[in-house]
């Protein structure tokens, strides 16, 4: 396939071997001859900046309160962590990356050679993010439907090697060709990073990454649905009169604490799979409609944008679905809030607003 793509020399001839001219029957570049100033693309690299900002900024508040917060981790442990880091990599580094890609003019002879290295970078990032999400679904699909088998999976050494795995079979997809082998990474005439697959192998792996954690992703937020809507609320008979007197029996705080943040966590976790699956299906079906044809670049770069909002909704559907990190953000405010009045008041004590906050958790979560 790479034999058939024709090279083109620049007058000069000192083009890069990365940079790739398409036949003149196809030739792209002959409608947008300058791609980088064209009206839309401008309009582009604005969005892509202030999504870059907004987006760095609400996963590392969620990331920090995850940290901070252990409570936040127990169901899933360090697959949102792990899933944040990646997120943070994109919208801080990626995305400064792309707007660089699109800042000169012209293509300069040089800048081919940069899609050798950004291009796997970004595939990298995209498809442990697809992983990433596949690995919580998987979680959710057992903990919601299979909750006895639950705690076979949720062990901190499984989810290690889950997440080492996805890595491993990744980069064994990205790596290669850097060095040519398999695929190569070349500069399109639009200026855009792109993957030309020389074997079999390649063609099948960059399928298999994202494909399948489509279907996994899709099967388990379906079967997670029906399950959240089908489920009954347990109904715990009453345990005399002196109960009776006493309250509403309710089975013990710890486990009302532990049904009700799994219950949130889901449905949390189900709607981020909503939204991962809504940005990504677009650029999805139009790669594979626009397959064997030339494709307009200025509206791959509105898909690829609308498929990079994932990672900065997802962060906030984490705030606006599940009220512990609601109140986890709340408290680490509190926190900050409190630590900046005791540098002014050496009187005040910080230590007891904290405790307040967590004994007010406390009693709203045993009364859920």
């Amino acid at each position: 396939m790479a034999s058939a793509i024709a090279q083109q020399m620049m007058p000069n001839g000192n083009i890069s071997k990365y940079c790739l001219v398409l036949p003149s029957t196809a030739n792209i570049s002959e409608e947008y001859p300058f791609f980088n100033t064209h009206p839309a693309i401008i309009v582009w690299t604005y969005l892509v900046g202030i999504f870059s900002v907004i987006g760095s900024a609400a996963n590392l508040l969620v990331l920090t309160v995850v940290l901070l917060f252990s409570s936040l981790r127990k169901g899933v442990g360090i697959l949102i962590p792990h899933l944040l880091v990646c997120h943070v990599a994109v919208c801080a580094v990626l995305c400064p990356l792309f707007l660089r890609a699109y800042t000169p003019k012209y293509l300069r002879p040089n800048a081919c050679e940069e899609c050798r290295y950004q291009e796997p970078f970004f595939l990298t990032l995209a498809y442990i993010i697809n992983w990433s999400d596949t690995l919580l679904a998987i979680n959710r699909f057992v903990a919601v439907l299979f909750p006895a088998k639950f705690a076979l999976i949720n062990r901190h050494l499984i989810q290690i090697l889950a997440v080492m795995m996805s890595w491993c079979v990744v980069l064994l997809t990205t790596l290669p060709p850097m060095f040519d082998i398999w695929a190569v990474y070349r500069m399109s005439p639009s200026g855009v990073c792109t993957v030309v697959h020389t074997s079999k192998l390649a063609g099948f792996l960059a399928s298999f990454h994202v494909c399948c954690p489509l279907l996994l992703l899709s099967i388990s937020g379906v079967c997670i649905a029906v399950r959240l809507a089908v489920a009954r609320p347990q109904i715990i008979p009453a345990m005399g009169a002196q109960v009776a007197r006493s309250g509403p029996v309710g089975p013990p705080p710890a486990q009302t604490v532990w049904g009700g943040r799994q219950k949130r966590m889901s449905r949390m976790l189900l709607a981020s799979f909503v939204c991962s699956l809504a940005c990504q299906l677009p650029q999805f079906v139009w790669t594979l409609a626009s397959y064997n044809s030339p494709r307009n670049p200025v509206v791959g770069a509105f898909l690829g944008l609308w498929a990079l909002l994932q990672y900065g909704l997802i962060p906030m559907i984490y705030i606006i679905m599940n009220k512990d990190y609601q109140r986890k953000v709340a408290m680490l405010f509190c926190r900050s809030s409190a630590s900046a009045s005791h540098t002014q008041h050496s009187s005040f004590k910080p230590g007891l607003v904290v405790v307040q906050e967590d004994n007010s958790y406390a009693r709203n979560n045993v009364h859920q």
